[in-house]
């Protein structure tokens, strides 16, 4: 019986691993069409609007060694990495309060609906006209749009809590604390982890946009000088930086999902 286990467990975890190869490998096929495709484009389409794949490279290498590459990239990530921080802190606490509080339900969603329906890049102009034009309206604008998400699936995570779950830790006398540590919180961490993955594409957005109309530094800001300057190669490259930045952050909240709620990804391994 258990020789019959332990070979189920292995041919178990080869067929895992043979899926994740799999993977893997139609991932790396289908950059490498695109790729493919954008080096052939280039070499038909004006230099003005497309330059072949190969001269991104050689302006990365450049822009690497020799130019300001290195310090917008990580401009841009202390902006990002910052707002997304006081974004998780804020949007869990306020989303955790809205769900198991009606009162405070009804006293912050018409905020959190009214803001999170307002084009943010309106307030740009208010936010630099309180705290400037370096990072701190940056940092501002990255709380504004990636917050909401957070907010709002933390909300959503909570109110789906059955009181089969709420009723035997209430019944063994249970804290309120407890409570929200023990029951509540483990429950709602995927949705929060949705919330923050659908954040971070939101925050990039914000980080680049605050970098386009505030004092012009970062990604955001050598975007603007190449693109200004017709300079279709160098452009591409803190777009490329910029794409990475959110695949990697994706990637790094998807293992913590992974780690945390685990139960989920044996959910999905079952197609659930």
């Amino acid at each position: 019986m258990s020789v019959a286990t332990d070979s189920g467990e292995i041919h178990e975890r080869r067929l895992r691993r043979n899926r994740a190869w799999r993977d893997r490998a139609i991932t790396f096929g289908a950059i490498g069409v695109a790729l493919l495709a954008w080096e052939i484009a280039g070499h038909f389409l004006p230099r003005i609007f497309l330059a072949p794949f190969h001269h991104t490279v050689l302006s990365f290498y450049q822009l690497a060694t020799e130019g300001p590459l290195l310090q917008a990239t990580l401009s841009t990530l202390g902006v990002l990495l910052a707002g997304l921080g006081i974004s998780v802190v804020l949007g869990v606490i306020i989303g955790l309060a809205m769900g198991r509080y009606q009162r405070v339900r009804w006293a912050l969603e018409p905020y959190v609906n009214g803001l999170y329906a307002t084009p943010t890049v309106a307030l740009l102009p208010l936010l630099t006209l309180w705290m400037g034009l370096y990072t701190a309206p940056k940092i501002a604008i990255v709380v504004l749009i990636a917050i909401f998400p957070i907010i709002k699936n933390t909300f959503a995570g909570v109110t789906t809590v059955s009181h089969e779950l709420l009723e035997p830790a209430q019944s063994m006398g249970a804290s309120e604390l407890q409570t929200f540590v023990r029951v509540i919180m483990p429950a709602t961490i995927p949705f929060i982890m949705t919330g923050l993955r659908l954040g971070v594409g939101r925050g990039i957005v914000g980080a680049v946009v605050g970098e386009f109309f505030t004092a012009q530094s970062g990604l955001g800001g050598l975007l603007m000088r190449y693109a200004s300057s017709f300079q279709t190669a160098n452009m591409f490259v803190p777009i490329i930086i910029l794409v990475a930045i959110g695949y990697g952050l994706t990637a790094v909240i998807a293992t913590l999902q992974a780690r945390l709620a685990p139960w989920k990804e044996t959910e999905r391994d079952q197609g659930i």
